[in-house]
Parts: C-alpha cells; structure tokens; sequence
C-alpha cells in the first residue's frame, strides 16, 4: 500500500501570494493590498483581476517563489512519521513556463535538503484524484473528482478556505499532523472533530 503523502506547491510550500502581492507593489503601487478571501487571488482585486492575473502568467514565476513558513520542517515530519512526502501541484496553464519553473523550485528548494527522489517523483499534473497517495495536503478548498481519489483531501488552512468541510491542518507546526495521517492511513477518519479542525 501507498505511504505516500502528496503535498500541493503553491500557498503549501511556496509563497505563491506572498509574490504576487510584492510583484504588484512595484507594477500596480496604487492598489493597496487586501487581507486574502478567495482561492483565486484575481478575485480579490475585481478591478485589477487582468493586472493581478497577469503577474502570475509571467514566464519565471514560478521559480521565484518564496518558501511557505515552516514547509522544510513539515516535510521533514511526514518522512520522520514514516511516510513519503511526494509533490502534487496543478499547472496554471495561462503560465507557459508553469511547469519546467516549478520543477526549478523543487530543484533549488528542496533537493538540497531532501534528495533527487523529491524532484524525481513529483508530479505536476491538474488531475490530482489519478495520484496514489494516503493523504493529500492541499489549501484547495475542494479537489475536482476528490470522490474518486485513494487519498483523503487534507484542507491546509489559508484564508480562503475557512468554510471548507473535512480534516484541516493548521499549518506545517501544527501538533495534531501525526494523529491525522495516522487515522487517514487506518481509514479512521472521524466526523468533523475540533480537535483536528
């Protein structure tokens, strides 16, 4: 059976907003920047949804991401709880370098820390459910296809998905990540449960 844990890039691993926001300082230093709200960042800014969406199809982009507080450290727990972390991250099509950069970032962020198999296994790909893995630790609020997946949709949590339903992790230093892989893996996956919420 699979130990593997699949592990989303962007507002997981990588700063996917965190550069968009600073990129917009320089090209839109009239927009104030807004507290985030929805998955899709354009529509945080309506006005501005062209401009926004724009900096995020720039060629390059991806490579340039700032790692997520505390993603080394996570990924370090999932393989000291005895399983595999293994990269599962969405292309944005509009981006045409989308894929070949995110690779880059593994390469440069996480290689030199976790070995070649990080960049050897990942997989960058908009069907997710296909994937074979225990979990699943993604800030989507909902997967396409979920229901057909082997694993469980773990919501890593983000403003933008406050009201999804299901297991959340409270960020990469939250104490209950060993309790819900372990109960993912056992399919003991309780109801809604404070104290995995």
């Amino acid at each position: 059976m699979s130990k593997n844990i699949l592990v989303d890039m962007d507002g997981v691993l990588a700063g996917f907003d965190t550069e968009v926001q600073s990129r917009m300082q320089v090209s839109l230093p009239e927009v104030a920047i807004v507290p985030r709200q929805h998955f899709y960042i354009a529509d945080d800014y309506p006005e501005y949804a062209k401009e926004v969406r724009t900096i995020s199809s720039q060629p390059g982009f991806f490579a340039e991401l700032p790692v997520e507080k505390g993603a080394l450290v996570g990924l370090e727990r999932i393989l000291q709880l005895g399983f595999t972390p293994q990269i599962c991250s969405s292309p944005l099509i509009s981006n045409p370098t989308c894929r070949e950069d995110k690779l880059r970032w593994i390469e440069q962020h996480l290689v030199p820390r976790f070995g070649a198999f990080i960049l050897e296994t990942a997989i960058i790909t908009k069907d997710k459910h296909e994937v074979e893995g225990v979990a699943l630790i993604d800030d989507r609020p909902l997967i396409h296809r979920a229901n057909e997946a082997s694993w469980q949709h773990v919501v890593f949590d983000q403003p933008w998905n406050k009201n999804a339903q299901g297991i959340r992790l409270n960020g990469w230093l939250d104490r209950n990540l060993a309790a819900i892989l372990d109960l993912i893996e056992q399919n003991k996956v309780p109801h809604l449960d404070e104290t995995l919420l």
